[in-house]
């Protein structure tokens, strides 16, 4: 068999981001399964130290039994108990609510985000719980460093609370002049589930949360589900996946080491002494997307969008700076091959929903009702004198193709990255050197 000398220097890569050292004899091929955990760029299903819901909606001015709402799962898939921290941020990427949720060995929580944001009930746990008989003790895990606060956990916050919330997630501000949000008739945003070491109430904010607080083991699964129960809009639902952002290298205490990453998913957000402690994969800018937009079933075709915002974890009302984020290119491709290029400097906010329809996008020609669209989602912010980011880079994001037909049909999955957050950045003139 003849050596190829980019496979070795692949594998070489690979062993490094694991936090490994392998001997590859020449002309060996080293299985997959010899890779730490997936220790790669690559974004997949595998149990991850962060899942990420890109984009929610809640109705909150309607009875639960017609309004739309997102729910979602959280499941450990270790036997060791796990505390995961659940923060909701406003879609101009502000937190508007954390708490934490006690998981014993192979548990699952299931949450409603018309629950928590309308109701103001939040999941009740509690590391006093009986733990199952396949689950290790409650306090078994060793890099959780206490449990006393996680004894009694949810239930129902105050109104003023819910009342700020409501606030932030629908009109984007709970006092004062700052906007935090956008203004909507729905409450928007993502949402992110870390796993931590203990039930802290940092906020997401404070450097230390990344620091000191955040744990690296890759063990938490989910999925989401959007559903839109008013039959006079729809009566239909989508669901998938959470992005599965794993921690590389896994395992050990909180701030143990940094990742050997070139840059990180909570990058713009941890201290600037070290930069690349939170270990998360980055995710790419690049993506091709499809639609069907008409036709005999009515098709519609949405994009629900996470983007990494703009602006430092400081920016405090600054923060308003990322309701119009740019992007570097659009070109939207029909069955035909045909491309059109999106022309202006149109932008999306942090999290957004995107209608194909709309003048967002470069509009359709011909008669073609579907087709593909490239999107280089990059901000163009790493490149700026005033840059959040801890190297010069494209921005993260990414999208969710939401396609409804005949008005209560509807399905979820995730658009095609062209790349992950390693891959080196389409060139633009030498913007990244």
């Amino acid at each position: 068999m003849k050596a190829v000398p980019w496979l070795f220097a692949f594998m070489a890569t690979t062993a490094a981001l694991a936090g490994t050292t392998r001997a590859v004899r020449p002309g060996v091929l080293i299985p997959p399964s010899a890779v730490d955990n997936n220790s790669s760029c690559d974004i997949g299903t595998y149990p991850a130290a962060t899942l990420l819901l890109p984009y929610f909606e809640v109705e909150t001015r309607k009875h639960v039994n017609d309004a739309g709402n997102t729910i979602f799962s959280v499941v450990n898939t270790s036997r060791q108990p796990q505390i995961a921290r659940v923060t909701i941020w406003t879609d101009y990427g502000y937190p508007a609510l954390w708490f934490n949720v006690f998981l014993t060995g192979y548990d699952v929580a299931s949450l409603s985000l018309y629950d928590v944001i309308v109701n103001g009930v939040l999941p009740q746990t509690s590391s006093s719980a009986q733990a199952g008989a396949r689950s290790r003790p409650n306090d078994a895990n060793p890099n959780i460093v206490s449990v006393d606060e996680c004894k009694s956990l949810g239930g129902p916050l105050p109104q003023t609370t819910i009342d700020s919330v409501v606030a932030l997630l629908t009109a984007g501000t709970a006092e004062g002049e700052c906007h935090y949000g956008g203004n909507h008739p729905m409450a928007v945003g993502y949402v992110t589930v870390d796993v931590v070491n203990s039930c802290s109430k940092a906020s997401p904010l404070d450097p230390d949360y990344y620091a000191k607080t955040l744990l690296f083991d890759n063990v938490l699964s989910g999925d989401y589900e959007r559903v839109m129960p008013d039959k006079a809009v729809g009566n239909y639902a989508g669901g998938n996946p959470f992005v599965h952002i794993r921690a590389i290298p896994e395992g050990g205490p909180a701030g143990s080491v940094s990742s050997g990453l070139p840059y990180t998913f909570y990058d713009r957000l941890t201290p600037k002494a070290a930069r690349r402690i939170d270990r998360r994969q980055p995710l790419p800018s690049t993506f091709a997307a499809r639609f069907i937009e008409g036709g005999t079933a009515a098709f519609h075709t949405e994009y629900t969008m996470w983007r990494e915002a703009a602006t430092s974890a400081a920016a405090g009302c600054g923060v308003a700076a990322n309701a119009n984020v740019p992007y570097a290119s659009i070109v939207r491709f029909d069955e035909y091959e045909n491309p059109t290029v999106g022309a202006g400097n149109r932008a999306f906010p942090v999290a957004a929903s995107a209608a194909t329809t709309s003048s967002a996008f470069p509009p359709r020609v011909g008669a073609s009702v579907s087709g593909w669209m490239f999107l280089e989602l990059d901000n163009r912010a790493g490149v700026s004198a005033a840059s959040p980011y801890s190297v010069a880079r494209p921005s993260q994001n990414w999208i969710v193709i939401k396609m409804q037909a005949e008005g209560r049909y509807g399905v979820e999955y995730d658009a095609t990255a062209i790349g992950n957050g390693c891959t080196n950045p389409i060139p633009n003139g030498g913007a990244y050197k």
